[in-house]
């Protein structure tokens, strides 16, 4: 009984990831397609105005719920906490990734950050400030966050010995994110 509500959890979770932010923004609060078509166009971290905080807010809180829930109920379905809030965060980046209502697709760096942060708040803060070292160094996002998001398992592998679960589902979710991120990546490297 318990793997089937663990399952039913993990459903939840990617259908609560597919629900985009900027439709949401949009749609109801307020109440202008304007801010679905340009937070597409120009997702960056450079400009932030009351529509964009409002998208990172809920974008932000869609990862958050799963994760938290899943890494306080582990103990209920007998699994390791971080494991359980690398799961949940990990089904609701994949609907943020690949969302099930077809609404837009998000890039993950939040859904990235937030689940790191449950895993292992060391590793998280390295991976964090190897972003903003790159980002300081190339101006734009795409490789300082991609070499974040690989930074993330390694540090947390080498330094703070995860369980062998918790290290492979690390990288394998290091690699979902890298598959998202690899137009981006080949933008990038062609210029």
């Amino acid at each position: 009984m318990n793997f089937l509500v663990f399952i039913v959890c993990l459903v939840f979770s990617y259908l609560l990831g597919s629900i985009q932010g900027s439709y949401i923004s949009s749609r109801y609060i307020y109440n202008d397609t304007k801010v679905v078509s340009e937070w597409q166009e120009y997702k960056t971290i450079h400009t932030f105005n009351k529509e964009r905080i409002s998208v990172i807010i809920i974008d932000g809180v869609k990862i958050l719920i799963p994760t938290l829930f899943l890494f306080l109920s582990a103990p209920l379905f007998s699994l390791e906490p971080r494991f359980a809030a690398l799961l949940g965060g990990g089904s609701a980046t994949l609907g943020h990734m690949y969302p099930f209502f077809r609404l837009g697709k998000g890039e993950a760096m939040e859904a990235f950050m937030i689940t790191a942060l449950f895993v292992s708040l060391p590793s998280a803060l390295i991976s964090i400030l190897v972003f903003c070292a790159l980002f300081v160094v190339f101006g734009r996002k795409t490789i300082p966050f991609v070499v974040s998001v690989f930074a993330f398992p390694v540090v947390l592998i080498i330094f703070f010995r995860p369980t062998f679960e918790v290290g492979i589902l690390s990288i394998l979710y290091s690699i979902l994110i890298f598959w998202r991120q690899k137009k981006a990546v080949n933008t990038f490297l062609s210029e």
